[in-house]
């Protein structure tokens, strides 16, 4: 398993790719590629692992990604079994230079560069406007040559005016290209994921990256800029935020079903994470 780098495919006949992805469920594996990424999603939901963000996603998402950043997309446990339902969503791909040396510099994109620096924190489109972004994604699919170009500069444009926009990253995320970081941070984020809704140990993540626990603190924390059990509590936390929404189990319940032993702790580090507790959080969104 090779999970970074990762190569686009692309023809001779575009400048930029657009990848529809569907199936039982996502490509799962941490990665990378220099191209940057606009991913609208119509059907799946799970976890979404962007530098060192970790976020729930659902049908309507749009998600930026830009050069270079890991990823990968992890479905809900139900996509992995024999009554998974469907997944299905569209992607375009373009590269810094896919348009030819200098385009991005050109003045009338200046605030479209901009976007794309902001990029490299990992973007989601909010409430109030990816709807209206993911249908002119979509509407790539039925157009060629240079119909499909124009619509990707109205998409450009369109990444350009909306306000309604939540940075994944509190900075830009840079990655080291060394083969062996990719495989062992695949293997502890893999393994997070499963392995959730039970107990933990450093010693055990650890010996996935095949190192002692204080080198994996240390290599951790400079990979991601934040210890292993930040990024495990924001996981959790994001699951939880799922099941809340489902409201069919109490609160006391979700906290056991995404590893917390102890609810005091799970409303503590909740709030910290969200700026609310888990029962205005329900409250608020329900």
């Amino acid at each position: 398993m090779k999970p970074i780098p990762f190569r686009i495919p692309k023809t001779e006949q575009t400048s930029f790719r657009v990848q529809v992805d569907e199936g039982k469920h996502f490509y799962d594996r941490l990665h990378y590629h220099p191209e940057w990424q606009l991913t609208a999603i119509q059907q799946g939901r799970g976890v979404f692992l962007v530098g060192n963000s970790c976020t729930t996603f659902q049908e309507g998402d749009v998600f930026f990604i830009g050069s270079n950043v890991p990823h990968l997309i992890k479905n809900d446990a139900i996509y992995y079994t024999d009554e998974s339902p469907e997944v299905y969503s569209v992607s375009i791909f373009f590269h810094e230079n896919s348009f030819g040396t200098g385009f991005f510099d050109l003045p009338e994109l200046s605030a479209f560069k901009k976007v794309l620096s902001n990029a490299q924190r990992g973007l989601r489109a909010l409430e109030g406007s990816r709807a209206q972004l993911q249908k002119s994604i979509f509407k790539c699919l039925a157009l060629k040559g240079m119909a499909r170009f124009q619509q990707l500069l109205i998409i450009f444009a369109q990444l350009t005016e909306i306000k309604e926009v939540a940075f994944l990253n509190d900075a830009a995320f840079n990655y080291s290209s060394k083969e062996e970081d990719g495989h062992r941070l695949n293997a502890v984020f893999q393994y997070s994921i499963q392995q959730l809704a039970e107990r933990i140990e450093l010693e055990q993540v650890a010996a996935l990256a095949n190192l002692s626990v204080s080198q994996f603190c240390r290599y951790f924390k400079l990979h991601t800029r934040k210890t292993y059990m930040q990024f495990l509590n924001e996981l959790r936390i994001e699951t939880a935020c799922k099941l809340l929404l489902l409201q069919e189990q109490s609160i006391a319940q979700v906290s056991y079903a995404v590893g917390f032993n102890n609810l005091s702790n799970f409303n503590r580090q909740f709030k910290r994470i969200k700026g609310r507790s888990p029962s205005e959080y329900r409250r608020t969104f329900c």
